[in-house]
């Protein structure tokens, strides 16, 4: 007698409920536990990655529907201004750590276990300095066992590729680089026929993935070289106004990060970045999107702005800055002899030099990205115009006795007690200071294998004098001013 057969049932079945991952965890109190949330994510997002599927135009959920083209336009002129800034400091880090320095043979050399500690510190960095978290979601580089392994997207092959986007060190930067990987390529593509609003939201999302990149890239780079880290506090340039129209009134972010960031925001002017209350900013009336702290920034913005505001399509163009800014260089400041190539630490002192601020200082110590302390020496001492006469030598062409000269003028007068010298920096942080910039080793000996320093021309004289004062009277006027 054949089995017998079973009709299945036309009663409706009950509906198993989505699955909902757990939260995750908070990264500052339960940083190993944060990072597992985040792996078993991209784990199942992309180890069993297909070339297959729609369009993302033609995906069911719309995310890119949730902002204003307007929106999202100034949101990626404004990220892609950020994200080259970020990305000029990092090839400036990565260029001083790998071509002038020893991380890569460290790192060659370094514990399976000691990489693992450095990239979870550098992926909790990274995800408290990036302005968009979630976006670790997109991208698979980010996984502690890629990041310290052989493969294609480890840290080293990451740098490299960073380098290799502006390998001179001056931390400027010509255009965005955006990291690419082809799963994420894939799963972001659309047809030609796509709106503007779509391929704008794209954009800003490739913009958000890099971030996540490039901050963990800077935050691993800090924690190799010490570097104390302190979270960032969140600063928003979006009024409440449009995330209220956008989303209803209601808080689409329920993950312990957003509610991070909500809770800890600040605004912020769009030009300065100065941070205020909020009632006493001030929105464009064109676009009503962007934050001014005055007038005067409002006039300086408007080159920049006056291309998106109000713009109803996307041009990725218009997201560019208007003006990009040249390498940095102050009055006075050499230009670089043929054959000479200035360490990222030499820009950065160029840099700092080219402030305001620092138009009557005459060197910068201990400098860090973002950190630096600056010496005046005594005027109208000869030793001042030595030194000035010096230092552009040293900059144009690294001369070793120019190099020499001003370590022996910096360090002229030292306390035999404490061994600081008259300006209350040590003797070992000018001499490290200029063997940074100038790759070299200062001692006794090569102090005497490099030569005398030939005494400064009338003319080198002359035109040191004029500088210094051009310098002054432009920091006079821009006070009168």
């Amino acid at each position: 007698m054949p089995p017998r057969t079973h009709y299945p049932s036309h009663k409706p079945q009950p509906r198993r409920p989505a699955r909902r991952p757990p939260p995750r965890p908070d990264r500052h109190t339960d940083r190993q536990g944060w990072n597992r949330w985040f792996e078993t994510e991209l784990a199942l997002k992309y180890d069993s990655f297909k070339y297959s599927g729609p369009c993302i135009e033609d995906l069911p959920t719309a995310q890119w529907k949730c902002h204003t083209i307007q929106y999202q336009n100034l949101e990626i002129a404004g990220r892609t201004e950020q994200l080259m800034t970020t990305e000029g400091k990092v090839i400036d880090l990565a260029l001083e750590n790998i071509r002038f320095g020893t991380f890569e043979k460290d790192w060659s050399a370094m514990s399976m276990e000691r990489k693992r500690e450095l990239a979870l510190e550098a992926l909790y960095r990274g995800s408290c300095a990036c302005p968009g978290d979630n976006f670790r979601h997109f991208c698979p580089e980010l996984r502690i066992e890629g990041l310290i392994g052989d493969g294609e997207y480890n840290v080293m092959n990451l740098l490299k590729r960073l380098i290799a986007h502006s390998p001179s060190g001056s931390r400027y930067i010509k255009d965005v680089f955006l990291f690419e990987h082809p799963y994420v390529s894939h799963g972001y593509r659309y047809s030609s026929t796509a709106p503007d609003l779509l391929k704008a939201w794209v954009r800003a999302s490739m913009l958000y993935r890099n971030f996540c990149i490039v901050d963990t890239l800077h935050g691993l780079l800090d924690a190799y070289n010490g570097r104390p880290f302190i979270p960032t506090t969140f600063v928003k340039h979006q009024p409440k106004e449009h995330h209220d129209k956008a989303h209803g009134g209601k808080n689409c972010c329920d993950n312990s990060h957003c509610k991070e960031m909500n809770a800890n925001k600040k605004y912020a002017c769009s030009k300065c970045s100065k941070i205020m209350e909020r009632s006493k900013l001030k929105l464009c009336s064109g676009c009503k999107l962007t934050f001014y702290c005055g007038g005067e920034c409002q006039k300086k913005d408007w080159a920049q702005h006056k291309k998106l505001c109000g713009k109803q399509d996307f041009d990725p163009e218009c997201a560019l800055p208007h003006s990009l800014k040249g390498p940095a260089d102050f009055i006075g400041c050499p230009p670089v002899s043929a054959g000479y190539t200035r360490t990222p630490a030499l820009w950065r002192q160029i840099e700092y030099l080219s402030k305001p601020d620092s138009q009557e200082r005459l060197y910068h110590f201990d400098t860090g990205p973002d950190t630096t302390r600056s010496i005046v020496l005594p005027f109208p001492a000869g030793a001042h115009e030595f030194f000035l006469v010096a230092r552009r030598r040293a900059m144009a062409s690294g001369s070793i006795p120019a190099v020499h000269m001003m370590f022996n003028i910096a360090t002229n007068s030292v306390d035999p007690a404490t061994g600081i010298t008259w300006n209350g920096l040590s003797v070992e942080q000018i001499r490290k200071q200029f063997e940074r910039e100038y790759h070299i080793k200062i001692t006794e000996e090569t102090m005497r294998a490099a030569g005398p320093f030939e005494l400064p021309t009338q003319r080198e004289l002359k035109e040191e004098r004029e500088f210094y004062q051009r310098r002054v009277e432009s920091v006079h006027m821009k006070v009168q001013g």
